[in-house]
């Protein structure tokens, strides 16, 4: 009998045990993976910034140029950027190395902004490619867009963030809301709020890692993903607005595309 007990306990442990595990290994906060024939445009990026690896996002845009944030890139001289197509389930798949003379970010008045362009070394042909932005067509406050990344969002007991990778993209659909800009630790940079767009939803969050994806809206990408709410920033996640005349014309005239 007391062999039957302990056997008896001892599997309500694991149980325990397993539930605390899956709960930690929850990936983009509130998201599920991505449908088998969603987001074939997403690029994972390695960005090696003087050695060290780091996680990001990107968005193919044409077969020779993607678009990221610009905290997610090395400054000139300080490393090179590997990007992973078509990584909607594993991940790992056709990588492209970029050199530090292939990367470009925004400038105004010597001011850089959050967001960046990645030059292929060659055309990548027959990858999908996400569409522009209609800009007449822009998602308003209460509206859903939907964001994806491959950072892990577990939290460990002291409810702080449990950085990591997930080897499956995750989605999640979260909605637009009214720009509170609050503090942040990070180095990302932009001009004025003006130039970004805010989304929030209870229960939906990115982590680090995340940032660069695109934040789509109708089958169009609308944003690049700067930051989430987490212990270091406050306020709702943010999102560089390519809709804005500057951002538009700069990735124009850098890639040869057209908005619609």
């Amino acid at each position: 009998m007391a062999g039957m007990m302990t056997s008896l306990l001892l599997l309500l442990l694991a149980g325990v045990t397993v539930g605390r595990v899956v709960d930690l290994q929850k990936r983009i906060v509130g998201g599920v993976q991505c449908d088998a024939t969603d987001r074939l445009y997403h690029v994972k990026l390695i960005p090696n910034i003087g050695g060290v690896d780091d996680l990001c996002g990107g968005s193919l845009i044409s077969e020779d140029w993607i678009l990221t944030a610009g905290h997610c890139v090395p400054k000139v001289g300080l490393g090179r950027v590997t990007a992973y197509l078509r990584v909607n389930r594993d991940g790992t798949t056709n990588p492209f190395v970029i050199n530090n003379a292939e990367i470009l970010r925004y400038e105004d008045n010597g001011v850089t902004h959050d967001i960046a362009l990645l030059k292929l070394p060659k055309a990548a042909k027959g990858f999908e490619i996400v569409k522009l932005p209609d800009c007449k067509k822009r998602p308003v406050k209460g509206e859903k867009v939907q964001i994806a990344g491959h950072a892990a969002t577990g939290r460990n007991d002291a409810n702080t963030d449990v950085n990591g990778l997930s080897r499956t993209l995750q989605c999640a659909e979260t909605k637009v809301v009214d720009c509170v800009l609050g503090r942040c630790s990070s180095a990302m940079l932009y001009a004025d709020p003006g130039k970004v767009f805010c989304y929030q939803r209870a229960g939906v969050d990115t982590r680090p890692g995340d940032s660069g994806g695109g934040v789509m809206y109708n089958g169009m990408i609308y944003g690049v993903h700067i930051r989430g709410f987490s212990v270091t920033c406050t306020g709702p996640s943010t999102a560089m607005d390519l809709c804005t005349n500057e951002y538009r014309v700069w990735i124009e005239g850098h890639t040869g595309l057209h908005f619609p």
